[in-house]
């Protein structure tokens, strides 16, 4: 089956095509600020239905979006500014539970099908060595929460409940039954 993927992460480029699924990319680009109030889901439930919409497509194509967050006592914290801004944010994380929060949006014309799958992650102590060595080898300036769970982060993972490609980016299970339940509706 062809899709749209209105993202340029080339972790939910991989998990799709891992899926069997032959993709076309397509970021859209919109403003990810966050609204004064917003709460971390409903701020990915609205920049991912906002990506699915400027994603412009003339077909019956499935257009996928997805936006993630990593939320700690209510914090939003996304794609780092820096790698100063990263070791604050693993610093935060340490030893202390926090939720990925994924919001999926898939399109087909006009119909558009959302979910927003959450999984709790609890990080062990991490010593600022650990953080910095880490930084130091790993590419995170564009990952939420400044890990990849797929990557050197895995050492830090004490406990995982939900799925863990939700944390990668994409819940693969949850957009595969959206894209079917919207190809019934046509």
């Amino acid at each position: 089956m062809e899709v749209i993927l209105a993202s340029r992460s080339p972790r939910r480029l991989f998990l799709l095509q891992a899926a069997g699924l032959a993709v076309e990319v397509r970021p859209s680009h919109i403003d990810e600020t966050a609204l004064t109030g917003e709460s971390v889901e409903d701020t990915v439930k609205r920049l991912c239905r906002e990506k699915a919409l400027a994603c412009k497509v003339d077909s019956d194509i499935p257009v996928i979006a997805a936006d993630t967050l990593v939320a700690i006592h209510g914090e939003a914290l996304g794609q780092p500014r820096d790698l100063t801004h990263a070791k604050q944010m693993l610093m935060k994380l340490s030893g202390h539970e926090h939720q990925v929060l994924t919001a999926v949006c898939v399109r087909v014309g006009e119909n558009i099908a959302s979910d927003c799958i959450r999984t709790s992650v609890r990080f062990r102590e991490i010593s600022e060595t650990e953080i910095e060595t880490y930084l130091l080898h790993n590419e995170i300036l564009d990952k939420a929460g400044s890990y990849a769970i797929q990557g050197g982060a895995a050492s830090f993972i004490e406990a995982i409940e939900g799925p863990l490609d939700n944390v990668i980016g994409l819940p693969v299970a949850t957009t595969l039954h959206m894209i079917a339940e919207m190809k019934d509706m046509q």
